[in-house]
This record gives C-alpha cells, structure tokens and sequence, in this order.
C-alpha cells in the first residue's frame, strides 16, 4: 500500500479539510495519494468547489508579468503563495478595503515505480470589507455624509485552492485550481479572529515590538505581491531579488500532510488611507527554541514617497510545566 510520509493519505488530508475549513466527506478520503489528482480529490471536491483551466490560468498570469526581455517564463521563480495572491487579483474585480488570508501545506504523491514528489497546497481567500466599512461610517456621519455603496466594491468573499509542484524550470507549476464564493454566515477566522471584522487584525495579534523604517525595494506588478515578496525574503522563505526566488520551507515533523503551517494576512484600506498591511506567521519550526517566526510590513502612501516600516518577532516554544 502506498503511503503519504508514514501517515495514510485518507487520514492526513482529512485533516487539510477541517483545518482549512473546508467539509470533507469520507468517502473522499482516498488511502494513499499515487497521483496529483488523488490529491486534488481531496483538497478540492468537485461538489464544493468550482474546477478551473489551471493551464488557462497560468498562462493569464505569465501575460501578466511579462518581460519581453526575458527568456525564462515570466513566473519561473515566483511561489505557490505568490501565485496565489497573483490569480486572486488578476482574476477577482478590484475592490478598495478587503482582507487576503493564505494558508500554505505540504503532501506527498509517491506514484507508482517513481520517487515522491513533494506537493504544494494553498488556500487564498478574499473577504470584501468595503460593505461593513460603509456601514461604519454612515453609523458615524450618517448615510448622506457617506458616497454610495458602488465606491466600497461590490463583490463576493471568494476563496480559491491551488495545487503546485516544481516543474519544468519553475518552482511552482499549477496543476489544479478551484474557486468558490463564501458565505456570509460562514465563521471564517484569521489568526483566531474573525476574518469579516472592520478593525484591523494585523494589529492586534500580536504585542509587536518596535517598527523600523526599510527601503521600499519593489518589483513592478500589484503592491500586494510585492510586498509579499519582500515578507517572504525577510523570513528565508525567498531569495532576495535577482535570483531564483521561492525556497521550499522544510515540513515540520509534528505538522501532518495538508496541515498548513504558513498564515498569510494583507489588510489593504482599512485605516483613513491606502495603507497595506501584511503579516506572516512560519509556525511549527524545526527549532529547538522557536517555535514561530512572525513578519510585519506596512505601507504608507504611494509612489516615491511611500514609506515602509517593518517590525519581526519569534514566539518560542513552551517549556514544560507550563
């Protein structure tokens, strides 16, 4: 019988579906993952989630990062969490206050008479703030005080679920990819909280220390990418510019298969200005002493006079007795 790590893959994928919140039915849960489509079986039930062109998909997204210049495919160094967020804005209408929250996991497909690959899995989810935004201020100024419901963004919370593997020069070739719309009722939670809250969550996660002032260095394309960029380089989790970008983190030994272990949270237009918020939290290290990594950045302003600060903290590991 194949074998996903040592765990049987029904049972640790099983655990991708309560802990990315999606419903996963037993009979779905097949017993070792021989192929990326078991896999996507799995992660992405047909009866729940919408199959897209992932084919069609990434080559939208190549168009869109484009550099004639090059001879390498436009996204040959770019990561699954990247290429998440990449697909959401490229595909999604613009909206002017939302909350991203990725979450990242790692499978293993050992198929027949060929050595294991390693399988990357990522949830992005969208969650439109604009409504709840409005609905906050007409509460303070009153409704004729506040511009109409149109200039919040009118759009659905979406969810999307990619599967990616090194592939053909790239570090994270599209196999699968599926999309769905979310509920308003559903109980979705960032980092514990709930994801639809109005106020900041990036905020108050944590007792942050002390932000300092950095070089906004940024690539050309959407703010939000590139600011993932740089969060993603300040955790080791990328190379630094001009080099071959994404670094496939090590699997936790206590973290089963399609159990994520990387927390993306990015808060754009949620304070008096375009700020953009981004936090990244790399838990279940194999670190005798830390346990988690967490990254901050902000963004103040646009342009050549944006401004951003950064602040980093490391959450050990409980001693025992405690």
């Amino acid at each position: 019988m194949l074998s996903l790590r040592p765990l049987a893959f029904c049972a640790a994928l099983g655990a991708c579906g309560v802990v990315f919140g999606g419903e996963m039915a037993a009979e779905q849960r097949p017993e070792a993952a021989a192929s990326l489509e078991d896999v996507a079986t799995v992660f992405i039930p047909e009866d729940i989630w919408q199959r897209q062109q992932a084919t069609a998909l990434e080559q939208q997204l190549r168009e869109a990062l484009t550099d004639n210049d090059s001879i390498f495919l436009a996204d040959t160094g770019i990561g699954p969490l990247s290429k998440a967020l990449l697909l959401v804005l490229n595909e999604e209408p613009v909206i002017p206050h939302a909350r991203y929250r990725l979450r990242y996991a790692q499978a293993n497909v050992t198929p027949e008479l060929s050595s294991p690959l390693i399988v990357e899995l990522v949830e992005i989810s969208r969650f439109n703030l604009g409504p709840s935004r409005r609905a906050e201020l007409i509460e303070i100024y009153g409704e004729k005080q506040v511009a109409p419901a149109t200039a919040f963004g009118q759009a659905p919370d979406v969810a999307w679920r990619l599967v990616t593997r090194p592939i053909m020069g790239q570090v994270a070739g599209l196999t699968h990819a599926a999309r769905r719309e979310l509920s308003q009722l559903r109980a979705d939670d960032c980092f514990g909280i709930s994801c639809r809250d109005v106020e900041s969550l990036n905020e108050v996660v944590r007792d942050w220390p002390e932000f300092e002032p950095v070089e906004p260095l940024f690539d050309q394309g959407p703010l939000e990418l590139s600011v993932l960029q740089v969060g993603l380089e300040k955790l080791g989790l990328r190379d630094e510019q001009g080099h071959a970008g994404w670094r496939i983190p090590e699997w936790p030994e206590s973290v089963a298969a399609g159990e994520p272990f990387i927390e993306v949270s990015i808060e754009r237009g949620l304070g008096q200005d375009d700020a953009l918020d981004l936090v990244i939290h790399h838990d279940q290290l194999m670190d005798d002493h830390t346990r988690a990594l967490w990254e901050r950045l902000i963004i103040l302003g646009a342009g050549n006079t944006a401004l951003m600060l950064s602040t980093s903290d490391q959450q050990p590991w409980p001693r025992q007795g405690q």
